[in-house]
């Protein structure tokens, strides 16, 4: 294992700055989707002289970038070039340089750009950091600048292995068939490449070779990241693209100045996530997101490695908790050592709608030498850490295991906050932490509070036992979800139609209308009530019927008149007609009803009717009195 220089711990600020200060150019690529490269070119000394790479061999190699990865929709352009003498790095600049020391020339590396290094390599075309090393940096021999060596090493920087890579783990039927991904290279639409240059005539296969099981290859030579000539590979799968893009996004998007090249994403500088639900499996044959978890690439010098197992044994998950890949720390690498701290960075969320939110992952810590795994959050943009979770030491007995945590992200959810996942390493090869299926959501506020309070004016002076129909209710919803509704001493139906009223439970969406019914009651002056139930708020609709009618008195019978001595003729009593009470249905066809108030007057008009047809009665009752005693009282003074 290489042992780190602590100087090394500062030298990826300190060479930005240098950057900074030394050309307006560096870091500053205006053009979306373009990486700028940054050539350290072996010479005599740090003018240039007797440069390993010519000027026209430097811009070769920026064509052949531009040519076979404007399938990523990327570009290249090259923003300076260093000239490296063995003074700088040991050898270097002899001819036969041994890329095993390539830890030497990190000091010059830059950071937010494609570091190319370009030198007489010692017996081979190119070599490449890994993405997991979190390293921007491959190396290629001059005289193959202009050629599919310089994609086939930034190939593998962005996470692609060879076609003929463990070509041994089985069939050819087996490493393309649809579990390939477990295999070879584990990209499922590569075919199986046996792995001879001789087997090419350029590009084109010319062999007949086969498997272990007598199965016959059919390569593609011009895979760049195959064993067809370096002078004719052009392409690659749409697999193998899907990964590059991945790679691009999660681990590498310091590259294209996503952020500012000298930061992570952050609340400030980064899209803020809003949607309810975001889950990551880190499946390399899946889509990235455009918002997802992150490499934390500014502060670490190792990534979380992307595999479908780790790669020491009685260590690390055996296989993904879902899906086909997940992540890892792979601890037994010479880039780490002890209490190193590899970190994982969520993007920003606000749930400024949700009444809770959560995050739930799965992890496995499994081996003797396990460090420690925290979940942190920030509400400051990555100034400070807040600790909400916390494990250390081997938590599992067997790679196979997983264990679920489920965190509460209540108290955060009002202001911008982000996660980090921070996995440290204290030495040792059996100290892999492994990551999967990692979940952030939120529950929606419940849906009450987003209504708005209905009042809907009493229905009064309601006939008796009769349909009362209410307002019709126009549903605007501000979310997408349905709203539930029930009702009580009622009914209701869907967009008002007539043989749809019902009293079970419905499910309301924005634009739908919906009209309420019950029927009034049996007795006068009574209240019938409905309560809406909707989105767990109770709405209440009245109804209240009409005053009992009052019903006049019957006339009172007259006694038969007086017989006068003298026949005296009497007129004909007057006939009082009964007054007849005519009931007033009050028929509701329309959502609001127009109350008619005239119940209590009617009654009032039949007693006034009633009462004056007796003082016309009782009148002429008098007056046939006094007409009688008049006549008496003439007969005796008469007499």
């Amino acid at each position: 294992m290489i042992t780190k220089d602590p100087l090394l711990y500062v030298t990826k600020a300190l060479f930005v700055c240098l950057a900074l200060l030394a050309s307006p150019m560096t870091f500053s690529q205006g053009v979306d989707n373009e990486i700028g490269v940054y050539y350290l070119i072996s010479a005599d000394d740090r003018n240039g002289q007797a440069a390993s790479a010519t000027n026209e061999q430097l811009q070769a190699g920026i064509e052949q970038l531009n040519k076979d990865f404007s399938i990523l929709n990327i570009s290249f352009v090259l923003l300076d070039k260093i000239y490296l003498t063995n003074d700088d790095v040991a050898g270097i600049n002899d001819g036969s340089w041994d890329d095993d020391n390539e830890e030497q020339v990190r000091p010059f590396f830059r950071y937010g750009a494609l570091n190319i290094v370009v030198a007489d390599l010692d017996g081979k075309n190119g070599h490449a950091y890994w993405n997991y090393e979190a390293t921007d940096t491959i190396e290629v021999e001059p005289e193959d600048l202009g050629t599919s060596t310089i994609s086939h090493e930034f190939g593998h920087n962005l996470g692609l292995l060879h076609t003929y890579q463990s070509i041994d783990d089985g069939s050819i039927t087996l490493l393309e068939g649809v579990n390939g991904w477990q295999y070879g290279d584990k990209v499922i639409d590569t075919a199986v490449d046996p792995g001879k240059r001789s087997y090419y005539n350029h590009c084109n296969y010319t062999a007949s070779a086969v498997d272990n099981s007598g199965n016959t290859y059919h390569p593609d030579g011009f895979n760049i990241m195959g064993k067809g000539q370096n002078t004719c590979r052009n392409s690659f799968t749409a697999e193998q693209v899907k990964r590059m893009q991945r790679i691009l996004l999660t681990d590498k998007f310091h590259l294209l100045n996503t952020f500012n090249s000298l930061n992570n994403p952050t609340c400030i500088n980064t899209a803020i996530h809003t949607d309810q639900n975001l889950t990551e499996g880190f499946n390399y044959n899946e889509v990235a997101q455009l918002n997802s978890w992150r490499q934390d690439s500014y502060q670490d010098d190792f990534n979380w490695k992307y595999y479908n197992y780790t790669n020491s044994s009685s260590t690390g998950a055996s296989s993904p908790q879902e899906g086909h890949t997940f992540l890892h720390i792979d601890a037994s690498h010479e880039l780490l050592s002890a209490n190193d701290n590899i970190n994982l960075i969520s993007p920003c969320f606000t749930f400024t709608a949700a009444s809770s939110a959560q995050l739930t992952f799965y992890y496995s810590m499994y081996g003797a030498d396990i460090g420690s795994l925290t979940m942190e959050v920030t509400l400051d943009n990555g100034v400070s850490w807040q600790s909400l979770w916390h494990k250390s030491g081997q938590q599992h007995t067997s790679g196979s295991s997983w264990s679920l945590v489920t965190i509460t992200l209540d108290e955060y959810i009002t202001a911008p906050f982000q996660l980090r996942f921070s996995g440290q390493v204290i030495g040792g090869d059996k100290g892999d932490i492994s990551l999967d299926n990692i979940s952030v959501t939120a529950s929606q506020l419940p849906v009450q509070e987003q209504v708005i309070d209905i009042t809907i004016k009493e229905q009064l002076a309601v006939e008796l036992d009769v349909s009362v129909y209410f307002e019709a209710l126009l549903i605007s919803a501000t979310v997408d979800s349905e709203i539930a509704v029930s009702i009580n001493n009622g009914e209701y139906a869907i967009n008002c139609q007539a043989d749809a009223y019902t009293t079970e439970t419905l499910k309301l969406s924005d634009g739908d209308t919906l009209c309420l019914r019950h029927t009034s009651s049996v007795n006068y002056q009574e209240q019938v009530t409905t309560v809406l139930i909707l989105a767990e708020q109770s709405f209440n609709f009245n109804s209240t019927t009409i005053v009992e009618p009052v019903v006049a008195p019957e006339p009172v019978a007259l006694s038969e008149p007086v017989t006068i001595p003298e026949t005296v003729t009497a007129p004909e009593p007057l006939t009082i007609p009964v007054p007849v009470t005519t009931p007033i249905t009050v028929a509701i066809t329309t959502p609001v009803p127009t109350p008619v108030p005239v119940a209590e007057n009617t009654a009032e008009t039949v007693e006034q009717q009633s009462s004056g047809g007796v003082i016309i009665w009782l009148l002429l009752l008098s007056s046939m009195l006094l007409t009688t005693r008049h006549r008496q009282s003439k007969l005796l003074r008469s007499v």
